[in-house]
């Protein structure tokens, strides 16, 4: 059997649209599809092509021999407070991470997340953080992350 994948690439700004659709693609598949995933989607890719530019934000793109994009992710780089276990104080967090149905189970998650992680040590970065599914949690382990009791607390901004 042929790998689907031929390389990883990094993104630019005319990569944007991958980008925003594995996201998408990502709550889809995660069961948020819902009407907001519009103005998510149109959001996100601003949000995307201003920080693309000055290093706030990149993406890496998984692609096969024919150059058709078969995976992808984001990341966001971002200032943190020194601690022991970052005293860089820089750190990654990646999110948006898909890969075509028929392109799974063949190392191209893997290959995106271990990219991201080199990426991340090349910048100087002292920590790569994500949020797992359940489906996930395996591979990020089988790379090193460990789980880490991180809560949260989302307003609605209609109230």
């Amino acid at each position: 059997m042929i790998e689907p994948l031929a390389r990883i690439r990094q993104a630019d700004v005319a990569d944007v649209p991958i980008l925003v659709e594995a996201r998408r693609r990502m709550f889809v598949d995660m069961g948020d599809d819902c009407p907001a995933l519009d103005a998510v989607d149109a959001a996100s890719a601003a949000w995307l092509a201003e920080r693309i530019p000055t290093g706030a934000a990149s993406g890496l793109i998984a692609e096969d021999a024919d150059g058709r994009w078969i995976g992808a992710l984001s990341v966001r780089h971002e200032d943190t407070p020194p601690s022991a276990g970052n005293p860089a104080g820089r750190q990654s967090y990646v999110f948006g991470l898909w890969v075509r149905h028929e392109c799974r189970r063949r190392g191209v998650a893997r290959a995106l997340v271990t990219a991201a992680v080199e990426d991340a040590r090349e910048r100087g970065e002292g920590a790569v953080l994500l949020n797992a599914t359940d489906v996930g949690r395996p591979l990020y382990e089988s790379l090193g992350f460990e789980v880490a009791p991180a809560m949260r607390l989302f307003f609605d901004p209609a109230s």
